[in-house]
């Protein structure tokens, strides 16, 4: 079971370059981002001395069945699916691992599959659906989630970066989501404290994995709040924080966490 604890990692990058990559591969932008996943799991684990070759590592992914279905216009409410999807950790060359992600993904989500709502209606249900999860052998999740197109504002202020932060359930100690949003594609990551100390491992291996792939993760090569009208205070007094400002947004996401502001 995972713990009360949480570290924190942001990486930012464009989303045209992410779906250059995947159009590249014949892939889509979440197989790009399990193929990421996986070189920063491949890394880590050869950094903690633990053989990586002929290792795979399976993960949670979100499956949409709103085209499946017939389901068109205005979306509202949640309609997915979930599949465990092995990353293989041992091809040492990112497109190589991408290719077989991508080929892997189709694979199953061409499987029919029952809406997560339908599963979660009565308590009893609820309580043997997260038995049956706390009996997956899966070791993390994922969430690529598609964001507004264009700027937002809140109280006459931009809204200069999004990032998104999983919860982290049962036995599923990693949590990696991503959020378009603006042109940007960032990804949050967040891990059980006592499982993923090194955390920043990963993270620097996510993005050399994404520069191996061709996908740029150097803040000040995109600032999606340039030409802002001014970043204002938050409302509890903590001053704003500029787009870029990793040390700030992680100090801030952990202060929330300690307060009970946010779900652990």
């Amino acid at each position: 079971m995972v713990g009360p604890g949480r570290n924190l990692a942001l990486i930012r990058t464009t989303l045209d370059q992410v779906k250059q990559v995947a159009h590249a591969h014949g892939a889509t932008v979440n197989d790009v981002l399990l193929a990421a996943t996986a070189g920063g799991l491949r890394a880590l684990l050869r950094s903690r001395g633990e053989p990586v070759e002929d290792t795979t590592v399976r993960i949670y992914v979100p499956v949409s069945l709103r085209l499946r279905r017939g389901v068109r216009g205005p979306q509202q409410g949640n309609l997915i699916a979930q599949m465990a999807v092995p990353l293989p950790l041992g091809a040492s060359e990112p497109g190589r691992r991408l290719r077989q992600i991508a080929a892997e993904t189709a694979r199953r989500k061409a499987r029919a599959r029952t809406s997560l709502g339908t599963l979660f209606r009565g308590r009893v249900a609820r309580r043997l659906l997260l038995m049956a999860v706390m009996r997956q052998r899966v070791n993390a999740t994922t969430a690529d989630i598609p964001g507004p197109e264009v700027p937002l504002y809140l109280a006459g202020a931009r809204v200069l970066e999004v990032f998104p932060l999983l919860p982290l359930i049962a036995n599923e100690p990693l949590g990696v989501g991503a959020l378009s949003y603006a042109g940007t594609f960032n990804i949050g990551v967040v891990a059980d404290r006592d499982a993923y100390p090194d955390i920043d491992v990963f993270a620097a291996a996510v993005r050399d994995e994404l520069h191996a792939l061709g996908v740029s993760t150097d803040p000040t090569s995109f600032r999606p709040g340039a030409g802002a009208l001014g970043a204002r205070p938050t409302r509890d007094g903590r001053p704003a924080v500029d787009a870029g400002d990793d040390h700030a947004l992680l100090a801030q996401s952990r202060s929330s966490y300690r307060r009970g502001d946010g779900d652990a």
